[in-house]
């Protein structure tokens, strides 16, 4: 015995009679919505913000090497070191001439001269406190503190751009995304309709075969192209869920929601010549400007390595408390000019080379980006003008198959056509359906592809459009 229907019933019944009935609904979200989304938690633009915050602090460290420093210091110290002891005095201001054996120094003694002062050579264990203030100046260190501020604004800029780059990368992955939606929820309604279509032909045909108008084989094999068309219904299905399933971890959709799209959208078509997108695309590809800013990082790079054959210029001034207590201190101060040049030195060549070296890398990845940039405009700019024309070209197809399938089906309705003729209409006609689906997806990605390219891929560009009709007239 088959108890399902019937515990379905009781279960319907149990919720009915406590009064509450659960609706799973899934919420649906906008494209902007899910980009907005997808920016917010999409690790790469967690990357891409983590590597302009690095960026920042490097700017603001080279912009602290161009202000003075000021440094605080404390000490305590203890010693019985001749030299050390007789230092802390005088720095105490606290030496006296005893401290030079005056007491031991008889003046009518010409041998006094060469006893050795006690007070001076074993002073005992002494004490000093110190404190002190010390301020660096730099006035001119060969242009390397300019040339490092200069990389870091340069490579600031890179990682600004890299931003935006990132930002329409991701722009451009949630229309992929979404689009995939959008053509999956237009396949499940063409496998629906095909669906449709076969009950009706599976319906037809017992009719007929009850007439003794058609043989078995053909009522079976309208059987079996419903088989057919209900699998397909279920594939369609399937890819309408991995579709959801690919843009819901994309733009971070919780797990426990249900999720669903809004309108369809798409990209706008830029109306400009081939020519003024590649130059276009060459001033304003985020990739592209953050590779030139690169370039200006590397050549900073060689005014830093020039700075090591110049002279360095800096200047200095210190205050200083020494006493044996911390309330009582002599003051000293010192102030002064340091100049410094290395004048011979074999490892600084390396480094200028290395420089030099980095400055043509960056100028070889810019050139090939560039030949590169200018070759994907232009698959991608001929790739969306002939997707708008293959769109155009499946949607008459689609008009064409579907009369040309009420025709052969009235004629099969009348015992003039056969089951094989019928059914090879039908796949033609679910074909075509496809294909049109098919096509407006790829028109989209080749217009977001387009814009991705010559740096123009935002929100703003991307506008709602009427859903793609498919199954509408005969089946």
């Amino acid at each position: 015995m088959h108890y399902g229907p019937y515990k379905k019933s009781l279960a319907l019944v149990a919720i009915a009679v406590s009064g509450t009935f659960f609706a799973l609904s899934a919420q649906a979200v906008d494209f902007n919505q899910c980009v907005a989304m997808a920016l917010k938690q999409n690790p790469q633009m967690m990357a891409a913000k983590a590597e302009q915050a690095e960026a920042k602090g490097a700017v603001s460290q080279a912009r602290g090497h161009l202000l003075p420093k000021l440094n605080a210091s404390f000490s305590a110290s203890q010693s019985n070191n001749a030299l050390t002891v007789f230092g802390m005095k005088l720095s105490q201001r606290q030496a006296t001439f005893n401290d030079f054996g005056a007491s031991q120094f008889n003046p009518s003694n010409p041998n006094s001269l060469n006893v050795a002062p006690a007070g001076l050579n074993l002073p005992g264990s002494y004490h000093n406190y110190g404190t002190k203030l010390q301020l660096e100046i730099p006035i001119w260190n060969g242009g390397e503190i300019w040339g490092r501020l200069s990389q870091a604004h340069a490579m600031l800029e890179a990682a600004q751009s890299g931003n935006v780059m990132a930002r329409q990368k991701l722009t451009f992955a949630v229309l992929q995304a979404y689009d995939s939606v959008i053509a999956a929820e237009s396949a499940i309604q063409v496998a629906h309709k095909a669906q449709k279509a076969a009950e009706s032909y599976v319906k037809t045909s017992k009719l007929l075969l009850d007439k003794g108008v058609l043989v078995k084989s053909d009522w079976l094999a309208a059987e079996v192209n419903l088989e057919k068309a209900q699998l397909a219904v279920q594939t369609a299905e399937n890819d309408h869920a991995n579709a959801l399933e690919n843009l819901s971890i994309l733009i971070g959709w919780p797990e426990e929601k249900t999720l669903s799209v809004g309108k369809p959208v798409q990209p706008a078509l830029p109306d400009h010549s081939l020519l003024d997108l590649q130059r276009q695309a060459m001033t304003e590809n985020a990739g592209i400007v953050a590779l030139r800013h690169k370039l200006k990082a590397a050549q900073d790079g060689i005014q830093v390595a020039r700075a090591a054959y110049l002279p360095h210029v800096n200047a200095m001034a210190n205050q200083e408390w020494n006493g044996t207590s911390l309330g009582n201190a002599a003051p000293s101060y010192t102030v002064g000019g340091e100049v410094t040049w290395n004048v011979l030195d074999f490892s600084r060549g390396g480094g200028m080379d290395r420089a030099q070296a980095e400055r043509e890398q960056a100028m070889a990845a810019l050139q090939e980006a560039q030949d590169k940039l200018r070759l994907q405009v232009a698959e991608v700019w001929r790739g969306a003008r002939e997707a708008a024309l293959r769109v155009k070209m499946r949607r008459l197809a689609v008009q064409q198959m579907e009369e040309s399938q009420r025709l052969v089906r009235l004629r099969y309705e009348n015992g003039v056509e056969t089951i094989t003729g019928l059914l090879h209409g039908q796949a033609e006609l679910d074909q075509s359906r496809a294909e049109l689906v098919s096509a407006d997806y790829a028109e989209a990605v080749q217009r977001a592809a387009l814009l991705l390219a010559i740096g123009k891929l935002n929100p703003q560009e991307i506008v709602d459009v009427a859903p793609v009709s498919v199954v509408e007239g005969a089946s």
